[in-house]
């Protein structure tokens, strides 16, 4: 059966991780999808060393797959480098693809493939002739699986879109979850920057944008291994922010290029993806970075942020308006603390002004002077938090209970807010009283110390004779939501279902009947 995809697989830098690289490689001869090549990329050929037999060695173990199933083969980087960068090393390994495979992907050693990875992605690309197919990622660590932050659990699988049309995808920087269309990675050149360091977003983001239609799967691919052992707590690295800040600087260059004028719209929603996501945890780490790694990032940053559309700043959530301008400015200490309290207090802050002339204040000692235009307020810097924790029925009504308050105004006091509960269908409302209950867990969940919110707590009672419309059962779906009153600012926001097994989700009611279905 000839091969209809090429998977690369750098082996070089496993040192201490073999476990991992033979369940990568492991979840790779699992794969539904059985008409694969797997490139398994190893450093120069060794000369005869101890490493070239030891049996315990990443070369070893590929060695062993490539024994007992032809779908495996090792390949040599050349050159004197005896540790080259993962770039490099799939490139080589992108150049060694059989001639005739339609499809490419890379993987790294340590991560961890779902069986119908490779079937789902290229089963897209058959039916819809994309260029490139992404799927959904887990995170792994110490404490089990979670969603990857990058991808939206509950995005749709959606075929032959772009990242003009999905600017979410502009976080889907990863190539361990995607599949590219041979001859649309051929035809464009594409490749990994080869330093020592290798950032998939050199690569993916310009495919992202080249593509002439990109399919997104739903479904779940891969896991993503997170660090372990020493590695989860090494210090931020100088060298390793001048390489990211360096391939922001192409991946802008790449936006900009005269001869491709109708990515340059573009530019600009790169540049707020970088601000509001890509290169925030990079100023997080500046708390605990070294000299080095301080004057390395404030050099970057400064250089970067000379080149971001100044109209850009003003449309920021306030607490990364204040980061940033401290970042241009060279305010390092500012910066510092204002981090230390962010670490406390999430986007937390006290609100001053009158009602149209609201302004952030950070309750810091000596107190941080900064700009009107920074700290000036938006109905957006007042975010709605709310949850609904239990929704029962009762004699015939629905009672739900929760909490709802918005970020940074305090709910201390009984009446601290005017609220209400907004039903909706279609064009109908009805509105319903919502009584204040004392609920100390929305503090407690709130992962802050700077606000008091227990009395957001509230009940509200749903007698369905009022969903009614002329006295007759219509059919339709409702949605509950809350709007809350508080220092002069009004908000609205819906109350999600609990979920289903948690025990707050209520049984099936029979309204119109008698009766009651469990």
């Amino acid at each position: 059966m000839k091969p209809r995809l090429t998977v690369v697989i750098p082996v070089h830098r496993t040192e201490g991780s073999e476990r991992n690289l033979e369940e990568c490689l492991e979840s790779v001869a699992a794969q539904t999808l059985t008409a694969l090549d797997v490139v398994m990329v190893d450093g120069p050929p060794a000369h005869g060393g101890e490493d070239a037999a030891a049996p315990d060695t990443p070369a070893a173990l590929a060695r062993r797959f490539a024994e007992r199933d032809p779908r495996f083969r090792i390949v040599h980087h050349p050159g004197g480098d005896p540790a080259p960068g993962c770039g490099a090393v799939r490139n080589t390994g992108a150049r060694h693809a059989y001639p005739h495979t339609e499809y490419l992907a890379f993987l790294d050693a340590d991560d961890v493939l779902l069986p119908r990875a490779y079937e789902d992605l290229t089963g897209l690309l058959d039916k819809s002739g994309a260029d490139l197919a992404t799927g959904n990622v887990y995170r792994l660590g110490a404490a089990g699986r979670s969603q990857s932050a990058h991808h939206p659990a509950g995005r749709e699988t959606v075929l032959r879109t772009h990242i003009s049309e999905d600017l979410t995808l502009l976080s889907d920087h990863f190539a361990r979850n995607k599949v590219f269309r041979r001859a649309f990675w051929d035809t464009h050149e594409l490749a990994f920057p080869e330093g020592e360091f290798c950032h998939d977003a050199a690569a993916t983001l310009p495919a992202h944008f080249l593509a002439e239609a990109v399919d997104v799967l739903h479904e779940h691919v891969c896991y993503w291994r997170l660090p372990e052992g020493p590695d989860r707590h090494r210090r931020p690295d100088a060298r390793g922010v001048r390489d990211r800040f360096a391939v922001v600087a192409g991946i802008r260059r790449f936006l900009g290029d005269p001869t491709r004028p109708r990515l340059g719209a573009h530019r600009r929603d790169y540049d707020r993806a970088q601000l509001t996501d890509g290169l925030l945890d990079l100023v997080d780490a500046l708390p605990a970075a070294t000299p080095e790694y301080r004057t390395a990032f404030l050099d970057c940053a400064r250089d970067f942020l000379s080149g971001v559309d100044p109209r850009l700043f003003p449309t920021l959530p306030v607490e990364l308006r204040m980061r940033w301008y401290l970042i241009r400015t060279g305010r390092l200490t500012d910066l510092l603390a204002l981090l230390t309290h962010e670490a406390r207090n999430p986007a937390g802050f006290t609100v001053a002004g009158p009602p149209l002339r609201k302004r952030a204040v950070l309750p810091l000692t000596p107190p941080l002077e900064l700009p009107p235009g920074v700290t000036r307020l938006a109905g957006a810097d007042f975010p709605v938090r709310a949850r609904l924790a239990s929704a029962t029925w009762q004699d015939g009504t629905l009672v739900l209970r929760g909490y709802a308050y918005i970020r940074n105004l305090d709910a201390a006091a009984r009446h601290s807010y005017l609220r209400t509960a907004v039903l909706s269908c279609g064009r109908r409302r009805v509105l319903l009283p919502l009584r204040p209950v004392l609920m100390p867990e929305a503090t407690a969940e709130s992962g802050q110390e700077l606000h008091c919110y227990d009395w957001s707590g509230f009940e509200v009672r749903l007698d369905p004779a009022r969903l009614r419309s002329g006295g007759r059962w219509e059919e339709g779906e409702w949605t509950v939501g809350v709007l809350l009153a508080s220092a002069g600012v009004l908000r609205t926001a819906p109350l999600g279902a609990p979920e289903t097994g948690s025990g707050a989700a209520p049984c099936t009611h029979d309204v119109a009947g008698d009766g009651a279905d469990g």
